[in-house]
């Protein structure tokens, strides 16, 4: 027994250091390594927003070449549209020849007509040929200068100098040099005189002879179509719909004064279909301004893009305009194609994937090498894009009033260490307390053992003593001749005997009990025939000489007369010895007032309960009294002798045999300990359990009926 006790209170010491050591090893694990585990969660998520910047800077690479690939396909295709393509980043695309003739976007006029006379180089003929020939030019073209101031006249009064002007350019016109000069004059002329036949005759003439020909920077054809056109504004905007589209090849910006002259004379209220023309012509224009203006503003780069342009893309920022960037290459006929970007398209050329959201609302930022995010902003990862935009770099930022992201993962570790921490904290405190409640708990069995020790000795002694000074006086013949002296004194022998014999059965039950080797014999016992066999048990070894005897009363309910339950015998009674001797005990007044022994049954099982009126159980010892070697402290202040195993083996014996022990008590009023039995299971003839089955019928009622009214048994016994 003890044994098994001292094996307990080593478990206890070994739980206790190991509630000691683990939270500390964490503890120490957690420190040492926490600033490693932090460093390297940092250089995490700043490699991962490093990644997220340089697949950005791929993505754009990606979409450069996309846009070159679109542009390739539609030269390809000789599919070469004014407006942009549609690859976002080729919106505003350019294809310069190798001679540096800018075709996209159209910048000069091409030389596919013939210059006007007056362009013409000199004669190359004899010197005197040649002065009458100049001579002769510059006599006519003072004369077509005096016809055209003559037709600039305007008024009621001018049929005289329109007339005159008239002359003027029919004479001129016969001549290669003033003739489609003099033609498109005669036609105006013809126009104010009213003379249609006449306009129609000067512009039929105009087209048949100089049709290849320009006229004031302007081709015959358009000339040709705007005189016939007259005022017909549907005619009109047709022609200023034709110049947009490309029909006539000239300079952006003569084609541009051409459509906005033409749209002037449309100006007014237009029917809807006219006005949609109107409409669209008007975006028209503000796509040949802006062609005009990329023509204008990639004339100075184009030397250096010629001279750098290789068959791998690379980019260059625009000499005039700063923060657009010109990506190029060469073809294999040497020209040189590309498009001009700003940081704003590559930025949207990048998209968005899963992988960029290293932080809340992190986004690319391209800008100019040297040039650093604003602050505005806060700045993650920067990537380059090499030696293909040695100018630019991209940088990810997130803005600065939303959480950076390497605070964001060190508070989410520091937050896990102080959970780690806090719970190995409370592991370290609860493990101090169960050392704590291991010495308490150590110091107290200690205290225990040695008040059982003595406790055992002296009850051990106490009926050695009595057996052993009365056998003495039976020997020396104290009682000689006194039958009932000797009566008497065997009497005491042998209930001292017994008494020493229950002492030594509880303690040998209570070491089988420890360490596993009790076995129990279960027999169906009449539960009323239990109690009473204890009852007469107990009175039997009760010390009669003892003058303050409780007497015991016993009262049966009916159903116990006719229960039974499946028990250890033996082991029962023992039980209800245990409760009667701490009742006896506890529970003896001066006004001798019964212990009760109550036994009932209901449908579940049978109850067995004694009740003393001594000074009552406090609330919180009811449940330490069925611990081992435990008495309370009234108990020893009483003086009453124990072991404190009485209630630990009633309480072992019963819950091993299916049942359970209670106690209810109120200081002052006594208490009451209740043993429960099980009914046994009952089975048909198949072995099914049919469940317990009381019977009471009318001779057992008149039986209950007298054991309720039972004599005292102490005082019969």
């Amino acid at each position: 027994m003890l044994a098994q006790v001292r094996s307990r209170r080593a478990w206890i010491y070994v739980l206790s250091v190991l509630a000691l050591l683990v939270p500390a090893a964490g503890i120490a694990y957690l420190g040492a390594f926490s600033y490693r585990d932090d460093r390297g969660a940092v250089s995490a998520q700043t490699n991962a927003q490093k990644r997220a910047a340089e697949a950005i800077a791929a993505r754009i690479g990606h979409q450069i070449d996309e846009a070159f690939a679109a542009i390739e396909q539609a030269i390809a295709r000789n599919d070469v549209p004014r407006g942009p393509l549609a690859t976002p980043l080729a919106r505003h695309w350019f294809w310069i020849q190798g001679d540096g003739h800018i075709l996209v976007p159209r910048a000069a006029p091409p030389a596919a007509f013939e210059a006007s006379a007056f362009d013409r180089a000199p004669c190359s003929g004899r010197l005197e040929d040649c002065v009458s020939e100049s001579t002769r030019r510059q006599v006519r073209l003072a004369k077509l200068q005096a016809a055209q101031r003559a037709e600039a006249c305007r008024g009621d009064g001018c049929g005289a100098a329109w007339q005159e002007a008239r002359r003027q350019y029919m004479q001129l016109a016969a001549f290669e040099d003033t003739g489609p000069v003099a033609l498109l004059g005669l036609a105006r002329v013809y126009a104010r005189l009213g003379d249609e036949k006449g306009v129609e005759g000067a512009v039929a003439d105009l087209e048949l002879r100089y049709g290849e020909r320009t006229v004031e920077e302007l081709p015959v054809g358009l000339v040709v179509a705007t005189l016939r056109a007259g005022n017909d504004r549907g005619a009109l905007l047709d022609i200023a719909g034709s110049v947009a589209t490309g029909k006539y090849d000239v300079h952006p910006l003569v084609a541009l004064g051409v459509i906005e002259r033409l749209r002037a004379r449309v100006a007014g209220t237009l029917p809807p279909d006219l006005a949609a023309k109107r409409s669209a012509l008007d975006e028209q224009i503000a796509s040949i301004r802006t062609e005009a203006r990329a023509a204008a503003g990639l004339a100075d780069d184009v030397p250096e893009l010629l001279r750098d342009a290789d068959s791998a893309w690379r980019g260059r920022e625009a000499s005039h305009h700063a923060g657009r960037t010109l990506v190029y290459k060469k073809r294999s006929d040497g020209s040189v194609v590309g498009f001009a970007v700003d940081a704003a398209m590559l930025e949207d050329a990048a998209g968005h994937q899963p992988d960029d959201d290293v932080a809340i609302n992190a986004r690319p930022l391209v800008l100019s090498s040297g040039r650093f995010p604003g602050s505005d902003v806060r700045p993650l990862a920067v990537a380059s894009f090499g030696e293909s935009l040695p100018h630019l770099a991209l940088h990810l930022v997130n803005p600065i009033a939303d959480p950076d992201p390497l605070d964001v993962v060190i508070r989410a570790r520091s937050k896990r260490h102080v959970m780690y921490t806090s719970a190995l904290a409370i592991m370290l405190g609860l493990g101090i307390l169960a050392t704590i409640r291991g010495a308490a708990r150590a110091r107290e069995l200690a205290q225990l053992k040695s008040d059982f020790v003595s406790t055992v000795s002296h009850e051990l002694k106490t009926p050695l003593t009595s057996i052993r000074m009365f056998a003495e006086m039976l020997e020396q013949g104290v009682a000689q001749g006194d039958p009932a002296k000797m009566a008497r004194y065997h009497g005491v022998i042998v209930q001292e005997s017994q008494r020493l014999g229950l002492l030594i059965a509880n303690l040998l039950d209570y070491s089988q009990i420890e360490r596993g080797t009790r076995r129990y014999t279960q027999t169906k016992e009449n539960v009323a025939a239990l109690a009473r066999d204890a009852v007469t048990t107990f009175e039997t070894l009760r010390d009669p000489e003892k003058h303050h005897r409780n007497p015991i009363q016993v009262e049966v309910s009916p159903e116990a007369m006719q229960t039974e339950v499946e028990v250890d015998r033996d082991v029962v009674i023992q039980a209800i010895l245990n409760l009667l001797a701490n009742a006896a005990k506890y529970g003896a007044t001066e006004d001798k007032k019964a212990i009760e022994v109550h036994v009932g049954a209901d449908a579940l099982g049978a109850t067995i309960a004694v009740r003393d009126h001594g000074p009552g159980i406090p609330a919180h010892e009811q449940v330490r009294i069925f611990r081992e070697f435990y008495r309370s402290p009234e108990a020893y202040r009483s003086g009453i002798e124990g072991t404190g195993l009485g209630l630990a083996l009633v309480k072992r014996h019963i819950e091993a045999l299916g049942g359970t022990v209670d106690v209810a008590s109120t200081v002052g009023e006594g208490a009451t300990f209740t043993i429960r039995l099980p009914r046994p299971r009952a089975t048909d003839r198949r072995g099914r359990d049919t469940g317990p089955k009381p019977a009471i019928d009318a001779q057992s009622n008149k039986l209950a009926a007298r054991v309720a009214t039972a004599t005292d048994i102490g005082e019969g016994a």
